[in-house]
């Protein structure tokens, strides 16, 4: 089966992929972490200099939480959208708990390793940055690669693009 991860979901599917590696044919990264062992989002995020979201995220250790600035949210994740979407977004996007940002994933060679991944790029990103894209897939090898002109949501701003770029893949 094809599975697809964004964002944070890339950890989320690479950890799939560790458990039933046969199973999964192939993983696609949508402006995705593409994680090695022991990473989590927070150590991912930290390596990423070029991505704009760092100064408009609150960490509410009190209450467990991640907060992503109102004001800041249009700009980080709908850039380059219409501005029906762009006024939409901020009360679309939810406060995330920490524990899970944190988790370091286990993955490994044999498992993981063997399964074809593709990386689809969003080369207006500004949540997880082009050239951090770039420097997870020399990291991590992929099959192949998409790059779609759109910020961090391509399912919202280019879904025929994105669509297009999964069917790609799944051959």
């Amino acid at each position: 089966m094809v599975v697809v991860g964004h964002s944070f979901g890339g950890i989320v599917i690479a950890d799939a992929a560790e458990e039933v590696p046969e199973k999964i044919k192939p993983l696609v990264f949508v402006a995705a972490y593409l994680p090695k062992d022991g990473d989590s989002l927070v150590s991912m995020a930290q390596q990423d200099p070029d991505a704009k979201i760092g100064p408009h995220l609150q960490i509410e250790k009190d209450k467990g939480i991640a907060v992503v600035d109102y004001s800041a949210r249009a700009d980080l994740f709908a850039n380059g959208a219409p501005e029906a979407l762009r006024a939409a977004i901020p009360n679309l996007i939810l406060d995330e708990p920490l524990p899970p940002l944190a988790t370091p994933v286990h993955v490994t060679a044999d498992r993981f390793g063997r399964v074809n991944k593709v990386y689809v790029h969003t080369a207006m990103d500004q949540v997880i940055s082009p050239a951090f894209q770039a420097k997870m897939i020399a990291n991590t090898p992929v099959r192949s690669e998409y790059t779609l002109q759109t910020g961090h949501t391509p399912f919202l701003t280019d879904p025929d693009g994105l669509a297009k770029a999964i069917e790609a893949a799944a051959k």
